[in-house]
């Protein structure tokens, strides 16, 4: 091959800006999606890069938990983090694992590590779509996460469902825009969750601490009268 013909190859040949990784799909603590590249994470706002090219910066805490988790191992703080540490899964706390095993998956199916709850006050949400005081109380907790989010408190809620079928539990997850995780359907923690929380009847509303300690067994009807405010007394 001549090299007037390399040359013309090397010219169509696209490539990435540098930083950039592949597209995917991002959600924000409410619920909004867009379709953006990871660039770098600085001062607690991620920089993310859009299919045209352009620009875009969001604040780590307004994305949603699953989102966070995925910046935590990707991102990089500064020009010496090494590939072993963007990459690294981090450890997860044994009281988390006891409780609610090593993966947690979005409304998606995407699973990610539970070590994404470290260091936060975590509503166990007892839940199912066919319940219908359920249907009436997820859109008042779905609010006051996002608000909470939005704030920077360090709040995240696992779903536990009582749904028939794994499509039923996605299904209200995506329809009721729940920004949150929950156990795989199926998983035994399900079970063991339940039965540790002494619950008879849904929705539930379980505050804990990521030690694994109850911090309020009526977080529903706090959140009901008080909204985000009831974070603060738990």
């Amino acid at each position: 091959m001549n090299r007037r013909w390399i040359a013309l190859l090397m010219l169509s040949v696209s490539v990435p800006p540098t930083g950039a990784q592949e597209v995917r799909t991002w959600t924000s603590a409410s619920g909004k999606t867009i379709e953006a590249s990871f660039v770098e994470q600085k001062s607690g706002q991620v920089v993310l890069q859009l299919p045209g090219g352009e620009k875009t910066k969001i604040n780590l805490n307004q994305l949603s938990s699953a989102d966070q988790i995925y910046v935590g191992r990707r991102g990089q703080t500064d020009g010496t983090t090494s590939a072993t540490a963007l990459y690294a899964e981090p450890a997860i706390p044994a009281e988390l694992e006891a409780l609610f095993g090593k993966k947690l998956v979005d409304a998606k199916g995407h699973r990610v590590s539970t070590a994404g709850l470290a260091g936060k006050k975590i509503g166990v949400y007892f839940s199912a779509s066919w319940c219908p005081p359920c249907r009436a109380f997820t859109p008042l907790l779905v609010a006051a996460y996002n608000q909470l989010k939005t704030e920077g408190k360090p709040f995240e809620v696992v779903l536990v469902t009582s749904d028939k079928s794994e499509a039923d539990m996605r299904a209200y997850m995506k329809g009721h825009e729940m920004p949150w995780l929950a156990v795989p359907f199926g998983d035994k923690p399900i079970d063991a969750l339940k039965k540790k929380f002494g619950v008879s009847g849904i929705p539930k509303l379980v505050v804990i601490d990521s030690s694994g300690k109850t911090l309020s067994e009526n977080a529903r009807g706090e959140v009901s009268q008080n909204g985000a405010k009831a974070f603060d007394a738990w």
